[in-house]
């Protein structure tokens, strides 16, 4: 025999043996007959395959295989059950809940054994119950008892709250806050009662006052025409005010354009004058224009305007220089005497 045959049939009994293993895994022994049976539910809860399938507590089977039926909106459960099982015709597959972190198992329940042609066949057809977490987790009589515990201890936890809450030697902030309440709904209520007694003390004068209003609206429905022809009337002569009041503020601004248009002629005639006149000075035409254009002139006005200003200055310091006197000694003596004080 070759190595290659031999590794091939290494490989074919590596094969059988990993598919053995994962049956004997989920439940199944391929190497024992079994029967099948298929159960419809509505749903299933997110029910995986290999998920036990039990009788009183014992695992008899598991779930092969789980296939939705579009056309119902059901779901096909394919139950793989020991050979030498047998269960009756009327047996009901429940679904239930095996733990609150989502485990799904099938119970199956029946109230007699069977016998001959009692019993399902493989491939038959089952019942199928979908039962909730508490249901799964307890029978009826048992939710029936604890249900009788739970109403009794709330019964006795609603009258200890009535005690310390609602008696009338109840202390602490609840009592004292529904204390408060009561009174507020005392005085509301009293409130109310004055309410209503004022309304109607009130009704006629409510009445005529509705009455009154009614005709008001009466008569301005009647006016309506009026109404809108005064409003018309109104808008029509407001249109011919705002009209009237642009006529006016144009003509306003015409005629500051008109008198702005006569400024600037005035104004380009006064510069015209000017020009002619600067033209002149530059020409050296006129006295001004000799003045600023001769500068022997110029200098010699100068020189003149200075020893005016000496002269002058000259004669309010030493007036006596001036005036006539008989004795030229005795100005002499008055220049000796200004130059001793200088």
């Amino acid at each position: 025999m070759s190595n290659e045959i031999k590794v091939a049939l290494l490989a074919l009994a590596a094969l059988g043996l990993s598919y053995w293993g994962y049956k004997f895994i989920i439940g199944k022994n391929i190497l024992k007959n079994s029967n099948v049976y298929y159960v419809e539910f509505d749903h299933v809860d997110l029910m995986q395959t290999s998920s036990p399938v039990t009788i009183s507590g014992v695992q008899v089977g598991f779930v092969a295989e789980i296939a939705p039926i579009i056309e119902e909106q059901k779901v096909l459960v394919t139950l793989d059950l020991q050979k030498n099982l047998n269960i009756p015709k009327s047996t009901v597959a429940y679904l239930k809940a095996t733990g609150f972190m989502g485990g799904k198992a099938i119970d199956l329940q029946y109230k007699i054994p069977c016998s001959g042609d009692d019993c399902a066949k493989s491939g038959d057809y089952l019942q199928g119950v979908s039962q909730g977490l508490l249901s799964s987790m307890l029978n009826e009589d048992e939710v029936n008892t604890y249900l009788t515990i739970l109403k009794e201890n709330i019964g006795s936890i609603t009258d200890s709250l009535n005690q310390h809450l609602l008696g009338d030697q109840a202390e602490g902030p609840i009592a004292n806050t529904l204390r408060s309440l009561e009174s507020t709904m005392g005085h509301l209520a009293s409130s109310s009662s004055q309410l209503n007694w004022i309304l109607a003390q009130s009704a006629d004068k409510v009445t005529g006052s509705l009455a009154s209003v009614e005709s008001i609206t009466d008569n301005l429905e009647s006016q309506n025409d009026k109404i809108s022809t005064i409003i018309d009337n109104t808008a029509s002569f407001s249109d011919q005010l705002s009209q009237l009041e642009l006529a006016q503020t144009i003509n306003s601004l015409n005629m500051a354009v008109a008198n702005l248009e006569s400024t600037l002629d005035q104004a380009n005639q006064t510069f015209s004058g000017i020009n002619k006149v600067v033209a002149n000075l530059e020409s050296g035409k006129g006295t001004l224009g000799l003045l600023l254009n001769d500068e022997d002139l110029y200098y010699e006005l100068s020189t003149l305007s200075s020893r005016t200003d000496s002269l002058l200055e000259d004669l309010q310091e030493r007036p006596y220089r001036y005036v006539p006197l008989k004795n030229r000694k005795k100005v002499l003596r008055y220049d000796r005497k200004d130059q001793a004080n200088q």
